[in-house]
């Protein structure tokens, strides 16, 4: 199996945004707000008062080789930011060019990030290598989820072509707590029962500050729900790890709302709003 070349040249859009939130009076604000190429932010929207949502927004609407895109969000202490986006990142056949997706999430001690961007498309034969990485302070609060489609399952599409090598690094308290690595570089390994058993869309789902009776209520509500794909959840010390494949992006969405909206009382002390965007 050959490894993706990471010494072609990335010759298109360029597009990099960091910034931090900061508690200032009785909300989160944005501060230290940068960005370059096609990557921007709608005005932070404050739905339930103190907690800032905020959209992050890919105008050109699609990610082709050569493309990279770079996030680096910092939550500073008593800050609570939840972001999200208004659609799927979609990345388009490549002749042989990566598109680059990089993602650095920094908590600070006392602070509260939700990481809810929408899925990840990779139409056939699109090459991508992607990284996000979270590093999570002691007392920080997380619940953060990523969903990865191969392929247009609802066009009968498969992902028959095309590189996917993607990575996710969670740190807690400068441990390394989840290290994962998947490389889907040919058919056998959307097929193989070590892969993802011919699924189309996988997701992960993590929240910390989570214990034995929160992860029992949790597959309680799974059964509850009776998905029809497979779903496992697990804790790593106090992260409850939530992973699931199925054939529709909605049945995800559904089960991994239904978690949020079970933890986030006990993470975060606040019932859950869901971003106004996600109902247009």
């Amino acid at each position: 199996m050959n490894e993706p070349d990471s010494t072609l040249e990335q010759s298109g859009w360029q597009a990099s945004l960091s910034m931090s939130f900061k508690q200032r009076h009785d909300k989160t604000v944005i501060t230290d707000l940068r960005h370059k190429g096609p990557l921007r932010i709608q005005r932070p929207f404050y739905p339930e008062g103190a907690t800032s949502h905020v959209y992050l927004l890919h105008p050109p609407g699609g990610v082709v080789g050569g493309d990279s895109i770079n996030i680096n969000l910092k939550a500073e202490s008593g800050s609570h930011a939840l972001l999200t986006t208004p659609g799927a990142t979609k990345f388009y056949r490549s002749t042989g060019v990566h598109a680059l997706l990089s993602q650095t999430l920094n908590l600070e001690a006392d602070s509260n990030l939700e990481w809810f961007p929408q899925e990840n498309i990779l139409f056939p034969g699109a090459c991508v290598k992607s990284k996000t990485r979270i590093n999570v302070a002691k007392d920080a609060r997380l619940i953060a989820w990523e969903i990865n489609c191969l392929g247009r399952p609802v066009n009968q599409e498969i992902f028959s072509s095309g590189k996917l090598d993607a990575r996710i690094e969670i740190f807690s308290d400068n441990k390394p707590l989840l290290l994962e690595k998947q490389r889907v570089f040919s058919l056998s390994d959307l097929n193989a029962a070590s892969g993802l058993r011919n699924y189309p869309m996988q997701s992960l789902m993590v929240s910390n500050h989570v214990n034995e009776e929160l992860l029992e209520r949790c597959r309680e509500k799974v059964n509850e729900l009776n998905p029809e794909f497979p779903v496992g959840l697990t804790l790593l010390d106090d992260f409850l790890v939530l992973r699931a494949l199925s054939t529709r992006t909605e049945k995800l969405h559904r089960l991994m709302v239904s978690i949020w909206q079970l933890i986030r009382p006990e993470v975060m002390g606040k019932t859950a709003e869901l971003p106004r965007i996600w109902a247009t």
